[in-house]
């Protein structure tokens, strides 16, 4: 799930509520950013400038990080060396809408980058590593199963013909495909049936 990790005071009673769709941490201090960073790889990091030296000493672990500053406006200068290690600066008073659409955008951004990584619903389905998560906790499956979801979340709202489903799962049983997909339309997964085609299409409800 994409992670935020948020250390400026103005955000902190509202964050969850701005970013409910994402999984939020608040720092309340720099010594509570490097024990959070330690432990956990966050997408995006939005801090308060007066932290810029310590996120500058990080800045080597946090590479892949999206970093955004936020202070009140005080010259170019200022923010010109904002740039030399971060991605963005916000000036305060925050606009909850701004703050918004910049993070959606990094979300987009940063989900293109991954293209390994396919969005259902409240899933994540891992590629590469070949893992399917709802949220941060990891969902077993078989491996016909997850051949199966694999086929359904890189073709979303297309319809998928049983002969092509036999051949995932290796198999031209009926009763075993249709008790495969029974499975997986209970873990959450919204997939019809077409009879008039043949066909099986993973939807968005």
């Amino acid at each position: 799930m994409f992670k935020l990790l948020i250390c400026e005071e103005s955000l902190t009673f509202t964050a969850k509520n701005i970013f409910n769709n994402y999984y939020v941490d608040i720092a309340y201090s720099i010594d509570d950013v490097y024990n959070f960073t330690y432990e956990n790889n966050y997408d995006i990091i939005i801090i308060n400038y007066y932290f810029y030296d310590a996120i500058k000493d990080l800045k080597n672990s946090l590479s892949e990080n999206i970093i955004m500053f936020v202070d009140e406006y005080y010259d170019i200068s200022h923010i010109k060396k904002t740039f030399d290690i971060a991605d963005n600066y916000l000036v305060k008073p925050l606009l909850t809408e701004e703050l918004q659409i910049k993070v959606n955008y990094y979300y987009k951004r940063l989900t293109a980058k991954q293209c390994n990584v396919i969005k259902y619903k409240d899933f994540f389905y891992h590629i590469n590593l070949k893992q399917l998560f709802k949220n941060n906790s990891k969902i077993k499956v078989t491996p016909n199963e997850l051949k199966l979801i694999e086929s359904f979340l890189t073709h979303l709202n297309q319809p998928l013909n049983i002969d092509f489903l036999y051949d995932r799962i290796s198999s031209y049983s009926n009763g075993t495909l249709r008790v495969y997909i029974s499975k997986i339309k209970k873990i959450g997964f919204s997939i019809v049936y077409d009879r008039s085609s043949l066909s099986y299409t993973l939807v968005n409800d």
